[in-house]
């Protein structure tokens, strides 16, 4: 079998959208290539990897993906999805120099190119995220998620994804009702059963993302705790649906139009943890959902992305 290997040019700021978006679009794999994480790695105090000055400027600023779709796929009519999937992108963030191109690859070859950028990888302080085909032993009271390679598994590096799951840890406690909004791959929702979550409701307006999500819970064991379906906010009844932590890692936009909505699907004193917002955004966020009742309970930065917790002191 062929496969299509396509190329986009973006940045850091956009690269889990980007990615999340040629996922949801069906590709077989993402590959992610950020200099940004490949120079934090080798700068590290105590390293054992070494690069001169050339090397690191070699990298570039660019953000390489790399999507493989399955030959069989009509290539300009998939060339124009995509670009309309940047451009809708890019409508909120940079999405930098976009489509690249495309090449053909060999089954085998894509086979060894999807598996070579992918190892364990340490999210959090106990949370490992790792392909379905390495081999790990947990250290300790590590929890281990388990991503299937026909997902963008390079997404659980993106520092939103990072920080979600940091807040995740901290505030969640057994028998937590979680809610789930934009769940893409499931990632969020899968570490939230993980942690102790009595019930788990994953949402998304794509129905791609919720049939991998799906999967991915699956995978992960965790179909008795976590549901998956098409839907937004809006949809659930209000009186059926209160929830003790709602998580959203999703773009500023979204989270302004549905901060009026979060405190009427919270329970008093609940908890809504959001991500996805570019520090040039954060205040914008904070006084809405100020306005809307929630006060602001802790924030986290990395690199140029911030989460916050926010605690509703009433249920509406």
């Amino acid at each position: 079998m062929k496969w299509y290997e396509i190329r986009v040019s973006t940045t850091d700021e956009a690269s889990d959208a980007v990615s999340e978006m040629l996922t949801t679009m069906g590709a077989g794999g993402v590959a992610i290539k950020d200099p940004f994480d490949i120079k934090k790695e080798i700068l590290k105090p105590n390293t054992l990897d070494y690069a001169d000055d050339e090397f690191l400027e070699s990298l570039g600023e660019d953000v390489i993906i790399q999507a493989y779709f399955q030959s069989g796929n009509n290539i300009d009519e998939l060339l124009k999805k995509i670009n309309d999937g940047l451009g809708n992108i890019s409508q909120f963030l940079n999405i930098g120099k976009g489509l690249e191109g495309y090449g053909e690859v060999d089954d085998e070859d894509w086979s060894t190119a999807w598996k070579k950028y992918y190892k364990p990888l340490q999210l959090t302080d106990r949370i490992v995220i790792k392909p379905t085909w390495e081999d790990y032993s947990p250290k300790g009271d590590e929890i281990i998620i388990q991503m299937d390679p026909g997902m963008a598994f390079g997404t659980g590096t993106h520092e939103t994804t990072q920080m979600c799951s940091i807040l995740l840890d901290k505030y969640m406690k057994d028998n937590t009702q979680v809610l789930d909004i934009g769940c893409g791959t499931g990632i969020l929702s899968i570490i939230a059963a993980k942690l102790g979550a009595k019930t788990v409701e994953a949402i998304d307006i794509d129905e791609v993302a919720v049939k991998v999500a799906k999967e991915n819970i699956e995978l992960n064991q965790e179909i008795s705790k976590v549901s998956a379906y098409k839907a937004i906010l809006s949809d659930l009844k209000q009186e059926d649906h209160k929830y003790d932590i709602i998580v959203a890692n999703i773009i500023a936009n979204v989270i302004i139009d549905l901060s009026s909505l979060i405190p009427y699907y919270l329970k008093k004193e609940s908890l809504f943890i959001t991500s996805g917002i570019i520090k040039e955004r954060k205040q914008e966020v904070i006084d809405t959902c100020e306005k809307n009742g929630m006060s602001r309970i802790e924030t986290l930065e990395m690199g140029e992305w911030v989460a916050m917790v926010f605690k509703c002191p009433d249920t509406l």
